[in-house]
């Protein structure tokens, strides 16, 4: 068979493809089945399968290209876009950060702000001493139940 012969059949392309996964086909054979194979009018299992499995799903790989192109330009310029809107973010934060006042210490207590940083401090100071007395009076709770809680056998 020669190169740029084509495939009239469909029984001769499914021959050759038989013959082609037997390993008993000649480079240019195989080049031949590549050919025919990428773009046959033709359907059936052993057909797609080589189709499958040698990659020729598509029937025109010109056009695939293209289509691969202009999809990876696409995602090239969404990537572009989205580091820009990133920057822009990070920029726009810490501008905004470096213009807020450092030395603020603000509390809410029942619906008042607070904005002295001595009191916001001993309201702080107070919460942590009750927190503290509280988690000695439940590791005491927790120590007579394991007493009580103890059985002898």
């Amino acid at each position: 068979m020669k190169q740029s012969q084509k495939i009239k059949t469909k029984a001769q392309l499914e021959e050759l493809i038989d013959r082609y996964f037997e390993g008993q086909t000649s480079q240019q054979e195989e080049q031949l089945l590549k050919e025919n194979l990428a773009d046959c009018p033709w359907e059936s299992e052993t057909i797609d399968e080589a189709r499958f499995t040698l990659g020729y799903f598509t029937a025109h790989k010109q056009q695939s290209r293209q289509q691969r192109t202009t999809f990876s330009n696409r995602y090239r310029y969404m990537a572009i876009a989205a580091s820009i809107a990133v920057l822009l973010t990070i920029g726009v934060g810490l501008l905004w950060q470096s213009r807020q006042p450092e030395d603020v210490c603000i509390a809410y207590v029942n619906g008042q702000t607070i904005s002295d940083k001595d009191k916001v401090l001993t309201l702080m100071q107070s919460d942590l001493n009750d927190m503290g007395n509280a988690t000695q009076g439940i590791a005491e709770q927790l120590s007579s139940l394991g007493e009580v809680i103890e059985i002898d056998i």
